[in-house]
This record gives C-alpha cells, sequence and structure tokens, in this order.
C-alpha cells in the first residue's frame, strides 16, 4: 500500500511538473511602422523567455489587439526554434501596441496508467481509474511601442485571469516599483505573484528574480535591470465541469519592455 501512495505521489508530482510550462510572447523586432508587418513568436517554457516545446496550434490564438478585440493572426509552428510564429500589422502607432495569445488547454488526468489526456468519462470508459483531472488554461499579453503619454497600455482584455499594469512600461524604471493589478473572472486577485527579466536565469527551471503577493488585487514589483520583463500569475483549483475535468487551473503573463 506504501509504495502504490508513493508511486501515485510521484506521477502527480511529475505531471504537475509538465503543467509548468509558461505560456509567453515575444516580438522579434523592436522596430515598428504603422502598416508594415512584424513578426513575434509564442512561446511555452520551464524558463523564462527561454523556448522549450512547440504548443498544438489548434489550441492556441495569438494576434494584435485593435479596440479591445483579438485579431486573430495565421499560426506557423517553427519546431527547430520550438515555438509558433505570427505576423500582425499595427494600424496605430500613436498608442502602444498589445499582442495576446491563448491557450485552450487539453484535459490532463492522473491515472492508474500515468498521465493521460483526454476527460474524465472518456477515460474512465476505457476502463482507467482517474486519479484527478485538471484543465490548464493560459494566457499572455505583451505590451510594446509605449510612450509616456499613452494609456492604451492599461486596456483591460477580459481574461479569466489578467495582469493590468498601472505603471505605464513607458516610465518603468531599474530600482522603482512596477504597479499592476490583477484580476480573476473580474474580482480582485490575490495571491503569489512573480516576476523576471530576460537573461536573469537561463540555467534553471522556474526560476524568477522577484516574488510578491497581491492583495486586494494589487502588487508592486521591484524592477530590478533594463530589459525584456515578465510579471506572472496563477490560480489553480477553480471550479471544473462535470466528467470532465474537476479543477481548472489558470496562469497569465504581462510582458514589457524596461529601459
Amino acid at each position: 500500500m506504501k509504495r502504490f501512495i508513493l508511486t501515485i505521489a510521484f506521477v502527480l508530482l511529475c505531471i504537475t511538473s509538465a503543467f509548468s510550462h509558461e505560456l509567453t510572447i515575444k516580438a522579434k523586432s523592436e522596430t515598428f511602422k504603422a502598416g508594415e508587418p512584424f513578426n513575434a513568436t509564442v512561446q511555452s517554457s520551464h524558463k523564462f523567455i527561454v523556448p522549450e516545446e512547440v504548443e498544438i496550434l489548434s489550441r492556441v490564438k495569438a494576434g494584435i489587439i485593435e479596440d479591445g478585440k483579438l485579431i486573430e493572426s495565421k499560426l506557423k509552428a517553427d519546431e527547430e526554434n520550438l515555438c509558433i510564429d505570427f505576423t500582425v500589422k499595427p494600424k496605430d502607432l500613436s498608442q502602444s501596441v498589445i499582442l495576446a495569445a491563448i491557450k485552450d488547454g487539453e484535459t490532463w488526468c492522473v491515472t492508474n496508467e500515468g498521465g493521460k489526456t483526454g476527460s474524465r468519462s472518456e477515460l474512465e470508459a476505457k476502463g482507467l481509474k482517474v486519479i484527478s483531472a485538471n484543465k490548464y488554461d493560459k494566457y499572455a499579453k505583451a505590451i510594446l511601442n509605449t510612450s509616456h503619454e499613452d494609456k492604451n497600455y492599461s486596456r483591460v482584455l477580459g481574461h479569466p485571469l489578467e495582469i493590468i499594469p498601472i505603471t505605464n512600461p513607458a516610465d518603468a524604471k531599474v530600482g522603482e516599483f512596477f504597479h499592476v493589478k490583477i484580476l480573476l473572472n473580474g474580482q480582485n486577485y490575490n495571491g503569489p505573484v512573480w516576476a523576471t527579466y530576460d537573461g536573469f536565469v537561463t540555467e534553471y527551471e522556474s526560476t524568477y528574480a522577484y516574488y510578491t503577493e497581491a492583495e486586494n488585487g494589487e502588487a508592486y514589483i521591484k524592477i530590478t535591470a533594463p530589459g525584456y520583463w515578465g510579471i506572472r500569475a496563477y490560480q489553480t483549483g477553480l471550479p471544473g465541469v462535470k466528467g470532465d475535468y474537476d479543477h481548472l487551473n489558470l496562469r497569465a503573463f504581462l510582458l514589457f519592455n524596461v529601459k
């Protein structure tokens, strides 16, 4: 019995680790021209902005935000560089450019035969014992081409878990705090918040430069270096869908440049 419990615990640990891939966005250029296309990537990895796997294209949407709505781009898998490529054409560069990516997560189950994709009911119909069933939805938002006068950076997109900058990224300075608002299904999020920047650590997984906790939906991150920053939050254990998954888990990333 003890061996069975230890085996299940090990499987749960492995499955949880597999789900720690984070969804992020990075533009391939920092120069933008109105009406002209520029390229960006959707990345999935355990290490910040170090791509490690190509997400399933049918489960990902990405593109530019115009008038508060996502204008979807055609996605292309880049197996060599382990990312998804997409192209956008900003119409108006008098305001910040917002890119967004959404992953509709699969249902993953821990079973008596290990980790499996598929709903609880589907796997149980195959004779498997389902120990847990979880769905992981992911949201990423990159704010680019910011200016000191622009207010577009604070636009709320309505993602179930969303990090909204209160500090204008154009005003972010090394040594100062970056203020964000975090909403969970439209309500204040209270929970863990991580932040890091490109190049902080490339050797180790799930390693961040800064940690804090949001209270009443607000958090403050101290900017410690220039570069491409990411702020991350997640919520686990939300109600599931009977017969499909027991719990819904949400992950969100906000990305921006600090000069």
